[in-house]
């Protein structure tokens, strides 16, 4: 029922994208709308991801049974936030592109913390963790960077809108579920 449930909730953002299109509601920038729904949309599920081992230790153990689910809702929705930019600021031309990711240091981390799921996403299955073993977990650890290279994307963002309590709310989530799991370990091995 919870898998049910967060799948439903995971899927609301989408359809609430498509209402806004289909009734042509994104306002008088529609590409940056677009763009800022999705890449939210991605940090919100990346984060809630990264932290859902906190919450099984605080009294929700069923919700680590949700991990990879959210995590390809993470992908999902980073996909689409990549393939907009793609499209939008760079017209599907790749020297653009390739471009963007050398002279703005924004769209780097963005594609690179993109790139790291890639493998995550590929790789949540059954048949990759009993073909990866041990190099599974290796695999999965990257959300660690991914997580800190989207924050530091999101920030560089925001920088010339100056507004950045939105980054600095995910920085603090994000802050306090690192020190919680590091806690939370060192309690185990004492």
């Amino acid at each position: 029922m919870l898998k049910v449930l967060l799948w439903i909730l995971a899927s609301i953002p989408s359809l609430d994208l498509c209402f806004l299109i289909f009734f042509e509601k994104l306002g008088a920038n529609p590409q940056e709308t677009l763009l800022r729904h999705l890449g939210t949309w991605t940090l919100v599920m990346l984060i809630l991801t990264y932290s859902l081992p906190i919450i099984a230790r605080i009294g929700v153990n069923k919700i680590l049974s949700c991990r990879r689910m959210l995590g390809l809702w993470t992908f999902f929705y980073g996909s689409m936030h990549f393939l907009s930019f793609l499209f939008f600021e760079n017209e599907m031309v790749l020297a653009l592109f390739i471009e963007d990711l050398i002279s703005r240091p924004f769209v780097t981390f963005g594609f690179f913390s993109f790139a790291l799921l890639i493998p995550l996403a590929l790789t949540s299955n059954k048949f990759s963790i009993k073909l990866l073993g041990k190099y599974w977990k290796k695999i999965h650890w990257l959300i660690n960077p991914i997580v800190l290279m989207s924050i530091i994307h999101y920030f560089l963002h925001r920088t010339g809108k100056a507004d950045f309590l939105e980054p600095f709310i995910a920085l603090a989530i994000v802050l306090v579920v690192y020190v919680s799991k590091k806690l939370f370990t060192y309690k185990n091995f004492s």
